[in-house]
């Protein structure tokens, strides 16, 4: 058969071409369920949900990841944004102290140390040769710090999270159970627990004046262990204009510690101890070099 010619009209379309093109166009525009989202499980009573949390909070009391990644970005009183440079690394962390011990580095290169055991942290510099050290006061002064006891919030039973207590009052949202916690009529946190898998998703604290003072998220979860553990934790600090983002490449559940991973680390000769809880950030050198 001779091939036809430029000249013997317009391009013949495939068999079918067109009705397939347009069945297409159809189910995206008309919501089919093909594309739809699936609509969320009936609703549970609050104390399904509570008795759910409390069993995911007696599955963990230990992790540990030798594959992290942190990223911090600030915010500064003019509104300009800082990204500053992700870092690999490695973590544990002991949710019956609370305990965390976190190193960070770049290339190879070890950038920092921070260990933190119930009140008090030691942030050791590498590039500076400083220990620095602090509490509560410290903490404070240092708002891109991870602090154990937000990490100790996905182990935090129902109790500790304040929404077994009579007072709280469970508010069903599309995606989740948020649960609203006050103290003495006021609102001092927000949990949420995703309804499909009934695993916490987020806690948000409040001031005493009602501003929001931490907005931690919790997603991406995988099976770890004989539970779920989420891949990405998100913690904002509004007041402070810092946001950290932490990701678990592969976490392992459970693991036996050894009881030195959160002793507080010794001041090596020619290093500089600086008290943070007496002294200003500006003295840390760490943080002026870039």
């Amino acid at each position: 058969m001779t091939p036809a010619s430029p000249t013997d009209g317009p391009a013949r379309r495939p068999a079918g071409a067109l009705p397939a093109l347009s069945c297409i166009l159809a189910l995206l525009t008309t919501g089919c369920p093909l594309f739809r989202p699936r609509p969320a499980p009936p609703p549970l009573p609050p104390g399904e949900v509570v008795r759910a949390v409390r069993a995911l909070s007696e599955g963990f009391h230990t992790v540990t990841d030798g594959d992290i990644s942190l990223s911090i970005r600030t915010v500064d009183e003019a509104g300009r944004a800082r990204r500053l440079p992700t870092l690999g690394g490695a973590l544990a962390f002991d949710a019956r102290l609370p305990a965390l011990w976190l190193l960070t580095e770049k290339l190879t290169r070890t950038v920092f140390l921070l260990k933190a055991a119930g009140p008090r942290f030691w942030l050791v510099c590498y590039s500076t040769n400083e220990l620095v050290t602090g509490t509560e006061i410290a903490y404070r002064k240092l708002p891109q710090l991870l602090r154990p006891d937000e990490v100790r919030s996905y182990f935090a039973g129902p109790e500790q999270l304040g929404i077994s207590w009579p007072t709280a009052e469970m508010v069903l949202e599309p995606a989740d159970y948020r649960f609203d916690v006050r103290v003495l009529g006021v609102l001092r946190r927000q949990v949420f627990v995703d309804r499909r898998r009934l695993v916490l998703s987020g806690i948000r604290r409040y001031d005493a004046l009602g501003r929001v003072e931490t907005d931690l998220r919790m997603d991406r979860y995988r099976p770890a262990g004989d539970g779920l553990f989420p891949r990405r934790l998100w913690l904002d600090r509004p007041l402070n204009g810092v946001t950290i983002e932490l990701h678990l490449g592969d976490p392992k559940p459970n693991k036996p510690l050894p009881e030195a991973t959160f002793a507080p680390p010794p001041l090596l000769p020619g290093w500089r101890l600086i008290d943070l809880d007496v002294e200003d950030p500006s003295a840390i050198e760490f943080f002026r070099a870039d």
